[in-house]
């Protein structure tokens, strides 16, 4: 199996947070689904960040030249 980029585990990670920022607004879950939701989210996110910088350096942005 392929290893998944740095770059592919960051925008996951960034899916997640984005995530969890819209929880607040959810009026489907009561305040102890939300608080659940949010910590195994926010989990998520930072062992998906980890795993990114494990996997190599973030990716450098090039300047136009």
């Amino acid at each position: 199996m392929a290893e998944i980029d740095p770059h592919t585990l960051r925008v996951a990670a960034s899916l997640v947070r984005s995530r969890i920022a819209g929880l607040t607004r959810d009026t489907r879950m009561d305040g102890l689904q939300r608080l659940g939701a949010h910590r195994t989210l926010t989990q998520l996110a930072i062992d998906l960040e980890v795993s990114a910088d494990h996997a190599g350096p973030p990716k450098r942005r090039s300047r136009p030249r």
